[in-house]
């Protein structure tokens, strides 16, 4: 029982490193282009189709997407120009023109926080070994059912 105790103890110091899964959290600041559809009576064009033509290309759409509940679709222009965005749903739908002056990156004065990881190592020995036998108990449970059904009698 001493060696099964010290094995399982010993697993949970090394586990955290294997186990961890970080996680990598990036953005970058832009202003977007909110277009809002809807009907005259107000009503929000949802899931209305959105294409949206670049200055350069404007016969092929560079974005396409769906409008959400409330009827808006955002984009990111990357480059100045004349932006169309067309809009259609059901027969319904229309063509709005949108002057981009200087490509749209906004210069923040907020500092984005380091990515922050969640990993084992935050715990102590103690937790690990726990969570070790925890899951050791489970696989233990699990195995004597299953062995226990096969033992079952057929009955005829």
């Amino acid at each position: 029982m001493k060696t099964v105790l010290a094995t399982v103890v010993a697993l949970g110091l090394l586990v955290p490193k294997v186990l961890a899964h970080g996680v990598d959290l990036r953005y970058q600041p832009q202003q977007v282009i909110r277009v809002t559809a809807q009907y005259e009576s107000g009503q929000p064009m949802a899931e209305a189709t959105v294409q949206v033509f670049a200055p350069d290309r404007p016969q092929e759409a560079v974005i396409s997407g769906t409008t959400n509940a409330q009827g808006e679709f955002q984009f990111v222009p990357d480059r100045p120009g004349q932006w169309q965005v067309q809009v259609r749903q059901g027969g319904h739908g229309g063509r709005l023109t949108i002057p981009v002056a200087t490509p749209t990156e906004v210069a923040l004065t907020a500092v984005p926080e380091p990515p922050r990881t969640v990993s084992l190592s935050q715990y102590t020995p103690a937790q690990i070994t726990v969570m070790v036998l925890a899951v050791l108990w489970g696989a233990i449970g699990t195995a004597c059912f299953a062995w226990s059904r096969r033992r079952l009698p057929v009955e005829s």
